[in-house]
């Protein structure tokens, strides 16, 4: 009798954790996502007509977009070479030209990139020679191109890019806390959007929640789904 007692109990024991250990993980998986704070929050991309406008690259529902927190692309780095990410949407085009310049209109780095594969998000590595200066703005710009003669608001995207400093007590926080979600907390809450954006990119195949969690909360959830292609050089 006792013996039996023991063994409904053990399974009692064991269907109850079986059921808990996934309530756990469900609660804990959001305990750290990573949001993008006090941002001015960007409105969905705007969804283009099919085969888009004349002489228009896209071919897809949504035009090419870059991944910023507001709708006028502006963000902040603290980084001398920063990562651009950009939506290349199903599109006719063969290459993409990106262009970084200064605000008064000097160009600094000029790119032609091969487009192999489409309706995916990218990211853009600044050329090696180019090193970005602290508390001064550029101005950059992605563009498809499938006729040069035609450049419209379906097939190019352009912001302004700022590289920043950060106060000590940042920078502090940065070097005691090595981990990579952590740091891209770190950046998170102080807006520096881009350097938390390539940060949370290097995460998207282990904790692709914190990739969800980080473009939904600056109003990109039409892109959490597809796929995102890293270049290393």
């Amino acid at each position: 009798m006792n013996n039996k007692y023991q063994q409904n109990k053990h399974k009692i024991i064991l269907a109850l954790l079986v059921g808990i250990i996934p309530l756990i993980e469900v609660f804990s998986s959001g305990v750290n996502a990573i949001e993008f704070p006090d941002a001015p929050k960007r409105d969905a991309p705007k969804a283009t007509a099919a085969g888009g406008r004349r002489g228009g690259c896209v071919q897809g529902n949504l035009p090419i977009t870059a991944l910023t927190p507001s709708n006028d692309n502006y963000i902040q780095t603290v980084s001398n070479q920063p990562q651009f990410f950009v939506y290349i949407p199903p599109t006719k085009a063969k290459f993409a030209q990106f262009i970084l310049r200064e605000e008064k209109g000097k160009d600094l780095d000029i790119q032609e990139i091969k487009i192999t594969e489409d309706n995916r998000i990218i990211n853009i590595n600044l050329s090696d020679k180019i090193t970005l200066e602290t508390d001064k703005k550029y101005i950059w710009e992605v563009s498809l191109i499938c006729n040069p003669m035609f450049i419209n608001t379906s097939n190019h995207t352009k912001g302004i890019i700022e590289k920043v400093s950060l106060n000590e007590e940042t920078k502090k926080q940065l070097s005691t806390n090595l981990e990579t979600l952590k740091q891209a907390e770190i950046y998170a809450k102080q807006g520096i959007w881009q350097d938390t954006l390539s940060l949370v990119a290097t995460m998207k195949e282990s904790q692709p929640q914190q990739w969800q969690e980080l473009l939904t909360s600056v109003g990109l959830d039409s892109l959490i789904d597809k796929p995102l292609i890293l270049k290393n050089d």
